[in-house]
């Protein structure tokens, strides 16, 4: 197993999520990070703070440029909650908080026909 720690502490991530690879691109120099969250984890509405096991998850690709002239990317599925009260919505992701400078680079959901498909959190 490698260790990620240094990244996860840079990015803030708690034990509800995972590093699974980084990988280097020579050419470029470039840096991703493929997260995702534990299998098991339960996360927070971000309108009422129920607690609430992921329905299902979203693709999304960040940037961070501002790091010694190296890009960075994030690759995560980002754990969808169906909360009873406040509906379908993403969990928070930690290097998104407030005064960040990861910028989402793509972004799209896993569907079929209109339905989300379901993908097995680890």
């Amino acid at each position: 197993m490698r260790d990620f720690s240094f990244y996860s502490a840079i990015l803030g991530l708690s034990s509800k999520w995972r590093i699974l690879n980084v990988t280097v691109d020579e050419p470029s120099g470039d840096i991703e990070l493929h997260i995702r969250s534990r299998k098991g984890s339960k996360f927070s509405c971000p309108t009422c703070g129920a607690a609430k096991l992921p329905s299902g998850v979203s693709k999304a690709r960040w940037l961070h440029e501002n790091q010694l002239n190296i890009r960075f990317y994030i690759s995560a599925l980002i754990p969808i909650i169906n909360c009873e009260c406040c509906g379908e919505m993403k969990a928070e992701i930690p290097w998104e908080r407030a005064g960040s400078i990861c910028k989402v680079h793509e972004h799209g959901d896993y569907q079929s026909k209109g339905k989300r498909e379901s993908v097995h959190l680890f």
